[in-house]
């Protein structure tokens, strides 16, 4: 017998995960020019130069901190969902609403409230720290940054648009991807409940 609220618990899943891989962060609002002739005039003198730095220390150790943040809950939250499907399927649960849609509605709330605004939120911090990095390349006659660097890696020029290689693209709907996986396994299980 089908479970019919598990299974469109289920297609709510697989369409949140869908909809996931249409989210793309934009890639932050490119410093202005103001931001980069004030980093110019800073760094005249040395302590200019070292209050540039710290900044980008510091910026960099949020980017950090919200990327650990993300990861750890994300964990927890993604493990607790898988768990939840694989105890509720090897247990032969009659009753699977209660269960499926803790599951999913865990991972939704984790790839939606923080996944997402995670990495809108690194967009635009990149984008400092790829200004900065741009006017320190200038100063030091060095290329200076990574992140300036791996975004240079990973774009494929079109055009006036530069567009993230394929493979770039793949790694940031992975977990759109888990989420079709987990939504899809909660479907089957939806179809074949007593």
């Amino acid at each position: 017998m089908i479970d019919g609220f598990t299974y469109w618990i289920s297609i709510v899943g697989i369409c949140f995960a869908v909809i996931s891989f249409f989210i793309e962060p934009s890639e932050g609002e490119e410093y202005n020019c103001d931001f980069g002739k004030k980093i110019k005039y800073i760094i005249k003198d040395r302590k200019g130069l070292n209050a540039v730095l710290k900044d980008y220390e510091i910026t960099n150790k949020e980017i950090e901190r919200r990327e650990n943040i993300n990861l750890v809950v994300g964990t927890i939250l993604i493990t607790g969902s898988i768990l939840v499907l694989g105890n509720t399927a090897t247990n032969h649960s009659p009753k699977l609403l209660p269960y499926s849609t803790t599951s999913i509605f865990l991972f939704i709330s984790w790839l939606y409230l923080l996944h997402v605004t995670t990495k809108k939120l690194d967009s635009v911090s990149y984008s400092r720290v790829r200004a900065i990095e741009e006017v320190l390349t200038e100063y030091f006659k060095y290329d200076f940054g990574i992140h300036s660097y791996l975004r240079s890696k990973t774009r494929k020029k079109k055009k006036e648009n530069e567009e993230p290689v394929f493979w770039l693209r793949l790694r940031r709907g992975f977990w759109g991807f888990i989420l079709i996986l987990l939504s899809f396994s909660w479907l089957y299980l939806s179809l074949g409940a007593s």
